[in-house]
């Protein structure tokens, strides 16, 4: 398995300014439990709504570990907003973005 990089952005259901900020703050606590996903950070734009969620995703290709993020941030959101309604229409509208999770290094002696 490889690990990835993976950006999501998805627009919250709620839409005043105090609910967006408690959304934020309750994806971030729920993604801090998420088996799935590692080391990751939520960012939420108050004017519009959209959230964007990175993390890490041990997968075996890109694809794969999309769907695997997807998974997880399904499962995030339905638990701190209590449903997902037209989630699958919407994933024609999630902004998404793979890569492998590996640094490089060189170093000068």
């Amino acid at each position: 398995m490889n690990s990835y990089y993976v950006e999501l952005r998805y627009i919250a259901p709620e839409t005043e300014r105090d609910d967006l900020d408690r959304h934020s703050d309750a994806v971030m606590e729920a993604l801090l439990v998420e088996p799935n996903l590692t080391e990751p950070d939520v960012g939420v734009n108050l004017g519009t709504g959209a959230v964007d969620v990175c993390a890490t995703v041990q997968a075996d290709d890109e694809p794969t570990a999309l769907r695997v993020a997807l998974v997880a941030i399904r499962s995030v959101v339905r638990h701190v907003s209590a449903a997902t309604p037209r989630w699958d229409d919407a994933l024609r509208q999630v902004a998404g973005r793979v890569r492998p999770a590996v640094m490089s290094a060189s170093f000068r002696s």
